[in-house]
């Protein structure tokens, strides 16, 4: 019966994990959808491309093309010749991707529609705008009615992009406010190349059926019931989930300058029974998108962060349907099925990890079910198609792994405070010295401890100091001192009168870097050089008394805080005997000062630097609240309160940005790379704030510069956060240069201006947060005197430095310096000071 009941306790446990578990992990999946999206593209990543399709081809509106032909929009004669010449090699349907909604000269829009008309199966692009005014309705860009009467079908080009910029779907349906709807170009392609009637695709929650085709859905949004004079209809608010091939450029071996359509040269062959897109790939037309691959990095090592022009997102659409790779998606059901299943096989195996060597045992449990959560949701993903719920799963490991362990031990706790007391009641063979019964141990001060139990187990500390007395009368008095002492988390030393070290703990020697017994013999006040002089141990030993200061000492690049208390040990309780030895302990405080140093930002944060737009925020809104202010000083004030906001804004993600580097919440991800491709991207995103002051950037990049290893989204922000300055602090139609060289193991970048310089006495407090030179000169530049603190963690996470050397009138230099090997992400030895 106990066994049964036992066993039925343990099942009961075991449900109540494994159902919290899995409803933990819904719960983070429904409350942060962004994990699950970025989860998605990450097995897209790593599934890697697909085959380019070989029936689908882009004619590209390209940079060649507009050399060619000039400023887009040309003439439509153009586009007309170009449709012409697609055409002529019996494509299975064109889609022009290029909004026709204004009129131009009439001969020019008649030649269009004459192409458009003789080509047949050519689909023209509408756009759903919304109202300038909010709430106002959406109208549709149509284009020009020759044209619509002339296509073969009309197809919305709106592709929706998701919080992060990213294009992961689109809405195979719209409708504007008057009822006129229509479907997305690359669900009209197919069915203009399919030749399905418009009566011959239907509608449904889950899926849109085309023809002989079937569209799978997400439908988020509720339906749309339109009416319109005798008939009614439901449009469902579906999108269709986009399976791109690759990053962009991946169509590029089927991509086609217009301008080489039009030359000739490309034959028959290029378009003949395929789906022709036409539409602008050129960087300076169209919109440009982000997909999940553009984070993407290639066998080659190589990383792709373009973003994807419209009409290859379109194209990725297209290859979509018609190879109907659409993915199937669990649901909250599935989900929750899952992350049940996977609760219970991680509480399933860590049953199993029991006996020798279990923590073992446990580590490689909890690593092979994080690794076949994460491979066997990448192998349904590549193979089956099919959407796993990898964060639900990984939420329902950790929380089943955690209490499942947890649970373990309260089981364990709760056995061994039982064996304690029948330890405690055996008789006098094991019960400890006291009063009345022999033997040379005597209870601490306080006497025995209790044995009374509650419902929860007893805590580690009481078990080790119960256990301890159980066995004293089998263990030497002075073994189990010694022992004890070599137990304390602080640093412990004993030392003789004279200052000699007798006794070292292994935290001690940590903390000062040495062994424990390589300390036995050296002198205590020059073992603590700088923080303990012999004259004040002499004086602590003559006086009997106590000390008690606070100490730094190098461990790595960064110092640790220790609380350093040395006090003379007596012979007496009274301390008036002869002076026995002397006790020092240090007590890590490291953590203290770190929250102490982050009360003080915050308290700086909030009564100094958030305090100015506050109140210029207060005051502005009290002003327009109480008194009827013009409408163009409303504006005015409007426009200042929203610098004012998103200059807070501002000034809170640096904080957190530092914060987080300095607490070590950020984890660095190396890769290999180069620095002046780098920091040629970082250059020519801050072009154009340079250009707006007349300030020149000019480039000094050493040739053959060695790849060197560095995180490379921080790098880049650590740089932009200097060249900005520069520019900013920098008079107008000067000059700001970043130099690249390298130096025995590092590699160094420096970004000069020829600004005002700062003073000598500032430069120590330049890298300090909140800190700003005090010039008059910038009185107007605004800033939070973070940035500079953020570019110094991330030269620290690096192994690196950052440094600046600077003359009044002459401008300044930073110096990044990064070290160029492994070097960089080793963690510093435990034994340095």
């Amino acid at each position: 019966m106990p066994n049964l009941h036992l066993r039925a306790a343990k099942a009961a446990w075991m449900t109540v994990i494994l159902l919290v578990s899995a409803t933990a992990g819904l719960l983070v999946d429904w409350n942060a959808p962004g994990i699950g999206r970025y989860a998605n593209d990450w097995l897209m990543r790593e599934r890697g491309t697909l085959p380019v399709p070989a029936d689908i081809a882009i004619v590209a509106i390209d940079e060649p093309s507009i050399a060619r032909f000039g400023r887009f929009p040309w003439n439509r004669q153009v586009m007309a010749r170009a449709i012409e010449a697609v055409s002529a090699a019996h494509p299975k349907a064109i889609a022009v991707d290029v909004l026709f909604t204004d009129r131009t000269l009439q001969e020019d829009d008649d030649a269009l529609a004459r192409a458009i008309g003789r080509a047949g199966h050519v689909v023209v692009a509408a756009q759903l705008t919304a109202s300038p005014v909010h709430g106002g309705p959406s109208r549709w860009l149509l284009p020009l009615p020759s044209l619509e009467h002339a296509a073969a079908g009309v197809g919305h080009v709106n592709v929706q992009t998701e919080q992060d910029g990213t294009a992961r779907q689109i809405a195979v349906r719209l409708a504007d406010d008057t009822g006129l709807a229509l479907l997305a170009m690359p669900v009209e392609l197919v069915r203009v190349a399919d030749d399905t009637p418009p009566e011959g695709v239907t509608d449904s929650p889950r899926a849109l059926l085309l023809g002989a085709r079937t569209v799978k859905l997400e439908s988020s949004r509720p339906s749309v019931f339109i009416e319109a004079d005798a008939t009614a209809r439901v449009l469902h608010g579906g999108r269709m989930n986009i399976d791109y091939i690759g990053p962009a450029g991946s169509f590029s071996p089927v991509t086609y300058s217009l301008a080489d359509v039009l030359a000739g040269h490309f034959g028959a062959d290029e378009f003949s029974g395929k789906y022709v897109l036409i539409g602008a790939t050129a960087a300076s037309l169209g919109e440009r998108m982000a997909n999940p691959f553009v984070r993407y990095t290639d066998a080659r090592a190589d990383q792709h962060g373009s973003l994807m022009p419209g009409v290859e997102v379109l194209a990725n659409a297209v290859n979509t349907i018609l190879r109907s790779r659409f993915y199937t998606d669990t649901g909250d059901i599935g989900s929750f099925l899952w992350g049940a299943l996977v609760a219970g096989l991680t509480l399933l195996l860590l049953e199993a990890a029991q006996g020798g060597r279990e923590f073992l045992k446990q580590i490689l449990v909890l690593a092979g079910m994080a690794a076949l959560v994460v491979l066997g949701g990448r192998a349904l993903f590549q193979y089956a198609l099919i959407v796993p719920p990898i964060v639900p799963c990984l939420v329902a490991f950790a929380v089943a792994g955690i209490l499942g362990l947890l649970r373990r031990s309260l089981v364990a706790n709760a056995r061994l405070d039982s064996d304690i007391a029948q330890l405690a009641v055996s008789g006098d063979l094991l019960a400890p010295a006291g009063p009345g019964i022999p033997g040379s141990y005597q209870w601490a001060e306080g006497g025995p401890v209790t044995l009374a139990r509650g419902w929860l187990p007893k805590g580690v500390e009481w078990k080790a100091r119960t256990l301890s007395e159980l066995n004293a009368r089998l263990l030497d008095r002075a073994k189990f001192v010694n022992f004890a002492l070599r137990s304390v988390e602080d640093g412990l030393l004993i030392a003789d009168p004279s200052g000699v070290i007798t006794f070292a703990n292994r935290s001690a020697g940590t903390i000062l870097g040495s062994a424990a017994r390589g300390l036995v013999g050296q002198n205590l006040a020059q073992r603590l050089h700088g923080s303990l002089d012999a004259d004040t141990l002499l004086r602590l030993v003559s006086e009997r008394g106590r000390l008690e200061r606070e100490v730094s000492l190098r461990d790595g690049s960064k110092p640790r805080h220790y609380m350093l208390r040395v006090a003379a040990v007596s012979a007496d309780e009274k301390g008036n005997g002869s002076v026995l030895g002397i006790v020092a302990s240090l007590s890590d405080v490291t953590r203290q000062h770190e929250l102490q140093q982050t009360k003080n930002d915050v308290i700086s944060l909030v009564s100094h630097e958030m305090r100015t737009p506050l109140t210029a925020i207060q005051g502005m809104t009290e002003l327009l609240a109480n008194y009827d202010v013009p409408a163009d000083r409303r504006k005015e004030m409007n426009l200042a309160i929203n610098d004012e906001v998103k200059r807070l804004t501002r000034m809170i993600s640096q904080y957190l940005d530092i914060t987080r580097l300095e607490s070590g919440a950020t984890a660095m991800r190396p890769a290999p790379l180069r620095a002046d491709a780098l920091l040629e991207r970082s250059l020519l995103l801050l072009d154009p704030v340079a250009e707006q002051r007349r300030i020149r950037l000019l480039r000094d990049f050493a040739p053959n510069l060695p790849p060197f290893l560095a995180d490379p989204d921080l790098l880049a922000r650590a740089f932009e956060n200097l060249l900005s300055n520069a520019i900013k602090y920098s008079p107008e139609g000067s000059e700001v240069t970043t130099r690249t060289f390298a130096e025995e193991d590092y590699i160094l970048i420096e970004v000069a201006d020829r600004g005002y310089g700062i003073p000598e006495s500032d430069l120590a407090r330049i890298f300090d947060k909140f800190y700003r030179v005090p010039r008059v000169e910038d009185a107007g530049t605004p800033g939070t005197g973070l940035g500079l603190a953020f570019v110094r963690e991330i030269a620290e996470l690096h192994r690196g430095s950052v440094s600046v050397r600077s003359e009044l009138g002459r401008g300044s230099t930073f110096t990044l310096r990064l070290p160029r090997t492994e070097t960089a992400n080793k963690a510093p030895d435990d034994g340095a000071q």
